[in-house]
């Protein structure tokens, strides 16, 4: 757990203050983050989607980053009585857009 007095802890909030490009990158850091994302590009998928998108991934985490998403407002969950959907947000869509071009960047 991170100290909220820190130095790293003072200067990660100075940063996302004045710099938006670095409070996106804060939302989508995270090893599964920007798959979860790109996975939901075509599709609206449920919990147990992701899980076969992404097998090496832990319940835990899985859920602790999909939270984050949410939390970020770049996905949110749908539910109904019958299932739970997760969708992008417009922001998400958006930040989609972003990474394929950053994907793009270093194809030949």
């Amino acid at each position: 757990m991170r100290k909220e007095n820190s130095t790293n802890s003072l200067n990660e909030k100075s940063l996302q203050t004045f710099c938006n490009v670095h409070r996106v990158l804060s939302q989508i850091s995270g090893r599964w983050k920007v798959s979860l994302i790109l996975a939901l590009q075509y599709e609206n998928l449920k919990y147990s989607s992701f899980k076969s998108i992404l097998p090496d991934v832990s319940d835990r985490i899985l859920a602790k980053q999909l939270k984050e998403l949410e939390d970020a407002s770049i996905i949110y969950n749908e539910k109904d009585k019958t299932q739970s959907l997760y969708i992008l947000t417009e922001k998400g869509k958006k930040i989609v857009t972003v990474l394929i071009t950053l994907g793009n960047i270093d194809k030949n």
